[in-house]
């Protein structure tokens, strides 16, 4: 029954969401991971294989520093640990380009037609995005060789949140060797969050999650971008 559209509580079902009082509960808490990705592109990102404290950082600002909980929130590499299991309902991907979306330029322009004086940074931010999310091919493997994810290219994995403010400025003047242009740009996949028929991955049961590409794609910012992988999904986990 439900009252308004929302549901009424009753003693018995808020008993089941009680702190404490089982052997389990269930919380949501997707997995995720990030790795950097190279301004020359790559050929295959093997997400969760580096828990925490392990590998290279891809944090803006960490410097070389092992991974944290702003890198990854894995503990063990590819798997849960004992009384932890997750029930896994989607998958997304954060692309973010190392360039800055805000350029302004001085010098080294293009010329477009009808339109001189145009800093031929204009559109770089995007450009990475575009140029990224074009490509990989994501194998999301569960056990010895079962797959539950063969899709592809990677803008088919929007992230759940992106910006939502926006603005745009660009400014041209002078000659074409001394003008100057700037301009405030941002792009992220967007669509149709991607959801999976559920998968349940048991305590100390083995996955792999890997991008592949058959061909390298670098960014055009020439910049090294990063790149999260976010397993959406319950965890359950032992309540004592």
């Amino acid at each position: 029954m439900s009252a308004g559209g929302r549901p009424v509580l009753s003693a018995s079902s808020l008993q089941a969401h009680s702190v404490g009082t089982g052997d389990t509960d269930v919380i949501w808490d997707p997995l995720y991971d990030s790795l950097a990705y190279p301004a020359a592109g790559t050929l295959s990102l093997n997400f969760y294989s580096q828990q925490l404290g392990q590998g290279t950082s891809s944090t803006p600002g960490a410097g070389a520093i092992a991974k944290t909980i702003y890198d990854t929130n894995i503990t063990v590499p590819n798997q849960l640990t004992s009384g932890n299991e997750f029930f896994m309902i989607g998958s997304e991907n954060l692309f973010f380009p190392g360039v800055n979306n805000s350029t302004v330029a001085t010098s080294a322009f293009a010329v477009e037609p009808g339109r001189a004086n145009v800093a031929t940074t204009v559109g770089i931010f995007v450009n990475d995005v575009y140029n990224v999310g074009n490509g990989g091919n994501k194998i999301l493997t569960v056990g010895t060789d079962r797959a539950y994810i063969t899709d592809g290219p990677l803008n088919m994995f929007p992230p759940a949140t992106r910006l939502a403010g926006w603005a745009g400025v660009a400014g041209q003047a002078g000659a074409a060797a001394t003008g100057s242009g700037s301009e405030v740009s941002y792009a992220a996949w967007s669509g149709e969050l991607y959801t999976i028929v559920p998968v349940y991955i048991a305590s100390n049961q083995n996955w792999t999650m890997v991008v592949t590409w058959q061909a390298l794609i670098p960014t055009p910012s020439l910049t090294i971008g990063r790149l999260f992988d976010r397993m959406r999904g319950y965890l359950i986990r032992q309540a004592t």
